[in-house]
């Protein structure tokens, strides 16, 4: 068929590392010719600009203060002209063919404004971790009550309902995808592609695992404003960081605050019918078991990186040239 559209994809970024060249590769080399590509920098100061200006014309980039990675998003969509959007933050990537996927779909189905895929984890080195077991088949009340199971790299959506919406709220710097895909459910079509669009690159230091206590309050202020309570997902998480707390205070002989952890737990759990109805899912046990994967890759990119800290530290050390 013919190409439908151009598609606008941004990428945020503020001193990035050395993932951003695998990021901005696997959109060069996607098959859609249609394809307007904006870097939104920060202002970095890690040697990015040095690598985007080594793409030459290929790549488009701006640098320049902003308030956070959702207002970088917005001003660069506002500085594009696609009718179809995506943003692919620099250290993911796209699968081959994606973008072509996704616009060729939405082509298709003019009722749709906004098109989801599978996804896969990666590790630092692009090595195939996992498929991303929670995502699945559309259903507004799963997504409100349950979880959120769209990964953000694999999902586009038409111009018009992203404006219709206002946008990605800036406020925000956990919860902004979830956000936007509830503000669009409630006014517009989404639809479930079943194919790999893009991989989420885990580094145990990002800013998903590391939100803690943050992130998921967050989630659920995001999940209030949508009147709904914690979904279930987000409670099973809770109850998760509590036992956690609980087992440190155990180890710090700290009896009192282990039962009242306990306790917390307990009480997270049995609120919620529908958290308690997901233990009994297969579905759900396959999310856990991902998750200790990707904690145990996490611990283990942790280690490597404190060790890789020193060892470039003792390098700098012993050059002459480094010394004052």
């Amino acid at each position: 068929m013919a190409d439908p559209f151009t598609v606008s994809v941004v990428t945020p970024c503020l001193n990035p590392g050395k993932h951003l060249a695998a990021t901005i590769q696997s959109v060069l080399s996607q098959d859609y010719p249609h394809i307007e590509y904006l870097v939104m920098d920060a202002g970095s100061t890690d040697g990015t600009p040095d690598l985007l200006r080594s793409f030459g014309q290929r790549v488009r980039w701006i640098s320049e203060p902003d308030r956070g990675q959702a207002d970088a998003i917005n001003k660069g969509f506002s500085r594009t002209g696609g009718e179809v959007l995506a943003w692919l933050n620099a250290d993911d990537t796209y699968a081959p063919g994606a973008i072509r996927a996704a616009a060729e779909y939405l082509a298709e189905h003019p009722e749709a404004d906004m098109v989801y895929g599978n996804a896969d984890f990666i590790d630092g080195e692009g090595n195939l971790i996992g498929r991303c077991a929670h995502v699945e088949p559309f259903n507004r009340n799963r997504l409100i009550h349950y979880s959120d199971f769209i990964v953000q790299p694999a999902a586009f959506f038409r111009r018009s309902a992203f404006e219709a919406v206002g946008g990605v709220d800036a406020s925000l710097h956990w919860a902004m995808d979830y956000d936007l895909w509830l503000k669009l459910a409630e006014r517009h079509t989404i639809r479930y592609l079943p194919r790999v669009l893009a991989n989420y690159r885990w580094l145990g230091a990002s800013k998903t695992a590391s939100g803690g206590w943050k992130r998921l309050d967050e989630i659920r202020a995001v999940l209030r404003h949508h009147g709904a309570a914690a979904s279930a997902y987000v409670r099973l998480e809770c109850v998760n960081a509590f036992m956690q707390e609980a087992v440190e205070a155990i180890k710090a002989a700290d009896v009192l605050r282990a039962v009242e952890r306990t306790g917390r737990a307990a009480v997270a759990l049995l609120v919620s019918p529908r958290a308690i109805a997901s233990l009994f899912s297969l579905h759900t046990w396959r999310i856990i078991y991902m998750g200790q994967v990707l904690r145990k890759r996490g611990e283990k990119g942790s280690k490597f990186r404190v060790q890789e800290n020193a060892n470039d530290q003792a390098r700098t050390s012993s050059d002459p040239s480094k010394l004052e």
